[in-house]
């Protein structure tokens, strides 16, 4: 990846102190150690390699805390990083193997394990892939299995990773949730738990979408009364709002008569 070019500052020719401005992109990577290495040969180079093994342990927790919550679909055995692509930053497409990326986890570590608006988008990616990878070990396929993903991060923190559809995440709220108004299963997304306790509605939520793909006339027919019911719920709400403006308009003019 090429990040442009710098000019190197030093604080003098006794000191060892340079300076050079890293891209914007790299500003994820403050406070982490790296190792410096100077590669010699025709076009000598200096290499920083950050380290990252707190992202590798992040992915793990992360993995651990979906292996509690679905283990009452079934066992989605140990985390590997042999199921996924690794990146430094989120990759715009990828094939096969789902991506985690490592500013991501460092994004989730650094904003106070992702209670911050982008800590909580970067935990919704990681969740979003991880299980997708865990659908996959649960016998999901294709594109069910990446809005399977979608739909247990959404459940999770709140935020679409935008894997799935609408409909897909609504199902798997309202299946998880059934009439509760409750938008994610807690604020801190990560403990042991809220994992456990969210068992019975992941095993839900997984049921429906393992019945869509041993039956795929019943995705259509859910898709169908489900959009079906938005558009009766939205009809409803815009005649309570024409209700409220209308008797908000009617007491204006009964208060301007009586003046």
């Amino acid at each position: 990846m090429y990040l442009g070019e710098r000019r190197i500052r030093s604080a003098g020719r006794t000191s060892g102190s340079i300076e050079i401005t890293l891209p914007a992109r790299l500003h994820v990577l403050e406070g982490v150690e790296c190792s410096l290495v100077v590669r010699d040969g025709l076009r000598p180079e200096i290499v920083l390699q950050p380290d990252l093994s707190d992202a590798c342990v992040l992915f793990g927790q992360l993995w651990e805390n979906l292996r509690l919550g679905l283990a009452e679909v079934g066992e989605i055995d140990d985390f590997s990083l042999s199921r996924f692509t690794l990146a430094l930053f989120p990759p715009a497409h990828w094939r096969e193997r789902p991506p985690l990326a490592y500013a991501d986890a460092l994004a989730v570590l650094q904003g106070d394990r992702g209670q911050e608006e982008g800590g909580r988008e970067a935990l919704t990616r990681l969740l979003a892939f991880l299980a997708v990878a865990a659908g996959h070990q649960l016998g999901l396929e294709g594109g069910l299995a990446v809005a399977f993903g979608d739909a247990v991060a959404y459940l999770a923190t709140g935020l679409p990773a935008g894997l799935g559809t609408d409909f897909e995440r609504g199902m798997a709220h309202r299946l998880f949730w059934g009439d509760s108004r409750v938008p994610r299963l807690q604020s801190f997304p990560l403990g042991e738990a809220v994992w456990r306790r969210a068992r019975s509605g992941l095993r839900a939520v997984y049921g429906r979408f393992h019945t869509w793909q041993t039956n795929p006339a019943s995705y259509g027919a859910d898709r169908e009364k489900w959009y079906r019911a938005l558009t009766v719920e939205m009809g409803r709400r815009a005649s309570t709002v024409r209700a409220f403006v209308g008797d908000r308009q009617e007491a204006t003019s009964r208060a301007q008569r009586e003046e």
